[in-house]
């Protein structure tokens, strides 16, 4: 038996991490991991309890797994913290045919337990989890509101160098009309702005109460037909000056251009897929597209839809709702991840991360390629997240959009947890079940796990791989969630 380590240098070593990550990094950065190793200890929590009230036995409960860094016994039970946080696990005593159990104890091993009993174990790491994306929800609705049925909005964001920057529009304003046109709804500004881009514009918008009128050059992004002709720049980048001539329109941008066809210019861009402008050198103008097919329009906000906070009975409401139709999404995108064609793309997409890390060298040849490749489909939709990338995605957020993320990836890891294939919670309510099913009308059934082992031993090899490829996946090419 292994002793109890009782010096707290170790912990202490853990939790200096964390704050060390807190300091270098960003403390979102130590939130969302203290975040996800409480996610993990409520998942073991649920199991231990649920054991402990079924009359099971339960020998250890511990935070990460390899080396001890910190543990104390009480009463039957050894309770601590490993070295690596890469998850954490609970010891029933008997948890298959194979588990040798002290005498006197057998009556006290999971496998000796009815089917409700061993099936409530089994699941409550999930339920756990559940659980706390339902309570998430409950806080997203009544603290930030749901949006209006009406399609309300008001701006969420503001793009730097647009047509909105340049209005000093702010967060929280609403749009009244664009252009002399009234706004209903976003989709609909949206088409309005497409149909402008270049073009000087009319905005009315509201704020406080109070409703202000300027006048404002609408900004425009390259279509793939206004792209095709020039090396360097793809569709959606948006041109703010070439060769340090401001350009407003797709008018302005040929006026520079059409006397410099073949050479090499220095442009600033507003870049598809980045956050801030920046200079493209060696930008060379072959072909120039009419005016009419080069450009859309872009304004330069995003949308927050107007809100309304929900009481505590409606609030819980919302949250079931909400929680039921983010299952179905998580089970949907589970089963579609693990289909053949979707692991292959995961594969070759990790393999092959050369599109995202060429498209950031600048170089015109580079960022067309990375365009061509990414325009194929989105490979972010064919990956899945280690903890790390877990963490850095998180990081990312705003307390709102934290509070969202972990409700999605509570569910997502306690739907992920009942696949029913061992080592997987769901691989032991499966084995119930069957053990049940089996033992009807007759004597009791108990699945042999000596003929089991060879499938544990693969599904865990093969999610070992597959977290290993996520992990790179996560660090050389981060998701984007935007």
């Amino acid at each position: 038996m292994n002793e109890t380590k009782n010096d707290f240098t170790g912990l202490a070593l853990l939790i200096g991490a964390i704050v060390a990550l807190g300091a270098l990094a960003g403390w979102s950065w130590a939130i969302v991991v203290v975040a996800i190793i409480f996610m993990i200890f409520m998942h073991e929590l649920g199991h231990y309890l649920t054991a402990k009230w079924t009359g099971m036995k339960v020998t250890e409960f511990f935070i990460g797994f390899g080396p001890r860094l910190w543990s104390f016994r009480k009463g039957e039970t050894e309770y601590g913290v490993k070295g690596i946080p890469a998850g954490a696990y609970v010891r029933i005593i008997g948890m298959n045919n194979l588990d040798d159990v002290e005498e006197g104890d057998e009556d006290r091993a999971y496998r000796v337990k009815s089917f409700p009993r061993r099936l409530l174990v089994v699941s409550a790491g999930s339920a756990m989890h559940f659980m706390m994306a339902i309570i998430l929800i409950f806080i997203l609705v009544t603290a930030y509101g749901v949006g209006r049925d009406d399609g309300s909005w008001a701006i969420g964001s503001v793009s730097d160098a647009s047509a909105a920057a340049a209005l000093d529009l702010e967060v929280g304003d609403e749009i009244v009309s664009l252009d002399g046109v009234e706004v209903v709804d976003f989709i609909q500004f949206g088409d309005i702005v497409v149909e402008r881009g270049g073009q000087l514009v009319e905005v009315v918008w509201e704020r406080d109460g109070d409703l202000f009128t300027e006048s404002v050059i609408l900004g425009a992004r390259l279509t793939p037909e206004g792209a095709d002709g020039i090396e360097g720049l793809i569709p959606r980048d948006r041109i703010l000056a070439v060769e340090g001539i401001e350009v407003f329109s797709w008018d302005d941008f040929v006026a520079v251009a059409e006397h410099r066809l073949g050479e090499e210019l220095s442009v600033i861009v507003d870049p598809a897929r980045e956050l801030t402008p920046r200079v493209i050198d060696g930008v060379v103008v072959n072909t120039l597209a009419g005016s009419e097919v080069a450009t859309t329009g872009f304004f330069g906000v995003s949308q927050e839809p107007a809100r309304e906070t929900l009481g505590v009975f409606d609030g819980a409401r919302r949250a079931v709702t909400e929680f039921g139709d983010l299952t179905q999404q998580a089970t949907t995108g589970l089963v579609r991840f693990f289909t053949p064609g979707t692991l292959s793309n995961f594969f070759t997409d990790t393999v092959d991360v050369s599109p995202d890390i060429t498209e950031q060298t600048g170089v015109a040849e580079d960022r067309e390629l990375a365009s061509r490749a990414l325009d194929i489909r989105n490979p972010d939709e064919d990956r899945i997240l280690s903890i790390y990338g877990a963490a850095r995605a998180g990081a990312s957020f705003d307390a709102e959009g934290l509070l969202f993320f972990l409700a999605a990836l509570n569910i997502f890891v306690g739907v992920f947890n009942l696949v029913p294939l061992p080592p997987l919670d769901g691989g032991h309510v499966a084995v119930a079940i069957y053990e049940r099913v089996r033992s009807i009308g007759g004597r009791r059934h108990e699945v042999d796990y000596a003929k089991l082992l060879p499938l544990t031993y693969t599904v865990f090899a093969a999610l070992m791989v597959i977290g290993m490829f996520a992990l790179f996946r996560d660090i050389v090419d981060p998701i984007d969630l935007g």
